[in-house]
């Protein structure tokens, strides 16, 4: 009963867990492959010298800067959940309406916790913790580390992550490079994907509807407006934050929504 207490008291105790990974992965946009951390690769074309952008995807989601009007991705939600509950994130949902993100996870003791969590703020509510331990198997790789690889293949924006459904498998659903909703089966403890389809459903929001764009595709316009030396191109669901100069060679930090190409905040 004392253990089922202490449980329980994690509907008004806040557990900090440790980050899951503290670095973002760069890879090369054009081939989806991981790379070196060099800042661009520089390649000879006849008399053209075409240089390449080196771009990190996001993993644990810390410096995530959220946008008005824009929900917060779903790699963002499992981070805060983890940390505010102390439980590790198995099954995850967009809720249809598009507001509220359903949740189950899993005790470091085998216990079950679901909260629901604020799609645009990340506030966790309605914590319910059970003295009853998983039917299926909770153990995989992290979700955050999932989803980065995963969008290190050009996936994006996903709504739903499940581990309970089948035996060792991740179910996820997101949406591909032009802005068509998947859903992708992978192995639990690799990552590696095994199978994907076209889906209807889809709760995600319309604005990730659209291709999702090389941040190279962007630098003519960024250039155009007078910025320069792109540095630390970190790539997130719906933007990129780069370090550049400005005209007068002042140092900002530029956040650049990635499907249009279009400065948010500077």
């Amino acid at each position: 009963m004392k253990s089922f207490l202490k449980i329980a008291g994690l509907s008004t105790a806040l557990i900090v867990a440790t980050p899951l990974f503290a670095l973002a992965q760069p890879y090369d946009q054009g081939r989806g492959a991981p790379q070196s951390r060099d800042h661009g690769d520089a390649r000879s074309h006849g008399t053209v010298t075409v240089t390449k952008t080196q771009v990190r995807v996001a993993q644990d989601y810390n410096g995530y800067r959220q946008m008005r009007g824009r929900i917060m991705p779903l790699a963002n939600v499992v981070n805060l959940l983890e940390r505010r509950t102390g439980a590790t994130v198995t099954d995850i949902q967009l809720a249809k309406n598009g507001k509220v993100y359903n949740f189950e996870g899993v005790t470091e003791r085998g216990y079950i916790v679901r909260a629901n969590a604020d799609a645009f703020t990340g506030n966790v509510s309605n914590v319910k913790a059970t003295q009853y331990r998983p039917n299926y198997d909770p153990k995989g790789m992290p979700i955050a580390r999932l989803l980065a690889k995963l969008r290190q293949q050009g996936f994006h924006n996903f709504d739903l992550v499940s581990l309970k459904d089948q035996k060792g498998i991740y179910v996820v659903r997101g949406l591909n490079r032009i802005g068509r909703p998947v859903q992708i089966m992978a192995n639990a403890k690799t990552g590696n994907i095994f199978a994907k389809k076209a889906v209807n459903q889809y709760n995600g929001p319309s604005y990730a509807r659209s291709e999702y764009r090389d941040f190279d595709s962007f630098r003519p316009m960024l250039e155009k407006n007078k910025y320069s030396r792109f540095e630390n191109v970190v790539a997130y669901d719906d933007y990129y934050s780069a370090n550049a100069r400005d005209e007068k060679g002042r140092s900002v930090t530029l956040i650049i929504n990635a499907f249009t190409g279009a400065i948010l905040s500077k």
